[in-house]
């Protein structure tokens, strides 16, 4: 008994023939497809488009290459795009690729999927580089790229020690005092390709300064020249203020024009003019009491224009000076200070107390600011050793 013949319904026959009728496919194509005799479906064919009013007419030979190019054009379409989003992490705002081993790697991971030539075309990176990437992953990590780890090592320890806030250029100096002979540029290139970050000071500060309703005539003996080439010729001080639980805190420092060092500070819960020459005094006693003719400069606010700091700094030998109302350039050594102590490290953490903030101001300003932190002005050696620096060089001259 033969085997028995398949039944195929009227709707079955209407949709298989209009998949070669509204498609512009052929027959042959179709049937091998949906796995009918290329006969019979040539006969549900000729019956649909006999009971159509109006059929489409037949596609003519040109008319079905540009149909096959624009089908084989929109299936490559379809799968760069399912490329393109698993390379989105790349590229970033169509921006030319700065990592091209990155592409080479997800190019490696997907070319069963896609071809490598496309691939390529699509992250603009250059097949030839590619291949030679593929054979350098085969011989192993090459002696620049070793150098480039053992780097990368030292860069990561060095920004942990920084307390994740150095950047490049204090990290190059670290790396060259530990021996290593490096650019700025390739130390730059490693901590991007790493997603390592230093911290970036940010210029904005809200206002402390309260000009004095009755200044004294004081000169501004610096002229934005803070650093004079000698330590104790000009000292600048300022006033800042910050959050915590119980309140504002606001702290006085004052600072070596030359080294930048942080000689003297102090804290209090008010703006009265007692912190600022709380300040002054320990700077005084900081280097040994010997300050006749220092030049301590701040901006015109009420507590360095008002009759109390005038008189202890009469006591001390100190002269006052000031800068212009308002221009905040006038002091901006100081004011660099602040930016530093609050990006850097205060706004990084949160201090329930006043004491809690104090003591933890304290320490930052003199175990890291003063010894460990790189000042770039300095030749990227912290103020402490600088001073030294300074110190043993006079002695030695004389």
């Amino acid at each position: 008994m033969g085997a028995k013949r398949k039944r195929y319904t009227p709707a079955y026959r209407r949709d298989a023939a209009h998949l070669v009728i509204d498609t512009g496919r052929t027959i042959v194509e179709v049937a091998r497809e949906i796995g009918v005799g290329e006969a019979l479906l040539g006969r549900w064919v000729a019956a649909e488009r006999a009971r159509m009013v109006d059929p489409p007419g037949a596609l003519d030979l040109d008319e079905r290459a540009e149909l096959e190019r624009l089908r084989a054009e929109n299936a490559q379409l379809r799968m760069d795009r399912e490329f393109l989003k698993k390379s989105r992490g790349l590229l970033r705002d169509g921006e030319r690729l700065e990592q091209p081993e990155r592409a080479f790697e997800l190019i490696h991971a997907e070319k069963a999927n896609h071809e490598i030539v496309r691939m390529c075309e699509l992250l603009e990176v250059s097949r030839s580089g590619y291949y030679k990437w593929v054979d350098r992953q085969a011989s192993g990590p090459s002696p620049r790229e070793r150098r480039h780890e053992d780097l990368l090592v030292k860069i990561r320890q060095f920004h942990t020690d920084s307390d994740g806030v150095n950047g490049a250029p204090r990290i190059t100096a670290d790396l060259r005092e530990d021996g290593e002979v490096v650019s700025q540029k390739t130390v730059a290139k490693l901590m991007r390709q790493d997603e390592i970050r230093g911290i970036s000071p940010r210029p904005w500060r809200p206002v402390t300064t309260l000009p004095d309703q009755v200044p004294h005539t004081i000169p501004d003996l610096v002229q934005r020249r803070f650093d004079r080439g000698a330590l104790n010729v000009v000292w600048t001080s300022d006033i800042t203020y910050l959050a915590t639980g119980q309140g504002w805190l606001y702290l006085c420092a004052v600072r070596d024009g030359h080294s930048r060092r942080v000689i003297g500070y102090a804290f209090s819960d008010s703006l009265h003019t007692d912190v600022v020459e709380t300040a002054l005094r320990r700077s005084v006693t900081f280097r040994d009491g010997d300050t006749t003719g220092v030049i301590f400069h701040a901006d015109r606010g009420c507590q360095y224009t008002s009759t109390q700091l005038a008189d202890a700094a009469e006591e001390l030998g100190v002269l006052l000076s000031v800068g212009r109302t308002g221009v905040c350039w006038d002091n901006a050594q100081i004011e660099s200070f602040w930016s530093t102590l609050k990006t850097e490290f205060y706004d990084r953490h949160a201090f329930a107390t006043r004491a809690e903030a104090v003591h933890a101001v304290s320490s930052w300003i003199e175990n890291v600011y003063n010894r460990r932190r790189r000042h770039s002005g300095l030749g990227q050696i912290p103020p402490v050793a600088f001073e030294h620096r300074t110190i043993t060089a006079a002695s030695e001259a004389a």
